[in-house]
């Protein structure tokens, strides 16, 4: 199963740092800059969880696979970086199929020549 970046958000702490707080947690990824992407209900008639993206920015190199998590709360994740493309030829064959990373490489292919222009 591949899927984004997930985590809590602390009391105190906003969606930004969170984010920033998890990337360093399970991907060992030091964020240069969050961009905002789409934020909402999962599903609003079944769930209340509320979704926060953020397309986060980078130093990452080649492609690498690594291990992440905390310890402390039983986390055992794998870590995977991958091309734009590729993650697009994943969504599109259904081995992406973790709704969330869908949406948010789905926004990322519409927004991406903007985000290069705007960046």
């Amino acid at each position: 199963m591949l899927e984004p970046v997930a985590g809590v958000i602390d009391a105190g702490e906003t969606p930004e740092e969170a984010a920033l707080r998890e990337t360093r947690e399970e991907a060992q990824i030091d964020v240069r800059r969050l961009i905002p992407a789409p934020k909402g209900y999962a599903s609003p008639g079944y769930s209340t969880e509320y979704y926060h993206g953020f397309l986060a920015l980078a130093e990452l190199g080649a492609e690498r696979t690594g291990t992440g998590g905390l310890a402390e709360e039983n986390e055992d994740i794998r870590t995977h970086v991958l091309t734009f493309d590729r993650a697009m030829a994943l969504v599109r064959s259904g081995e992406i199929n973790a709704l969330p990373l869908v949406m948010l490489l789905t926004w990322l292919a519409v927004e991406r020549e903007e985000l290069r222009r705007g960046s």
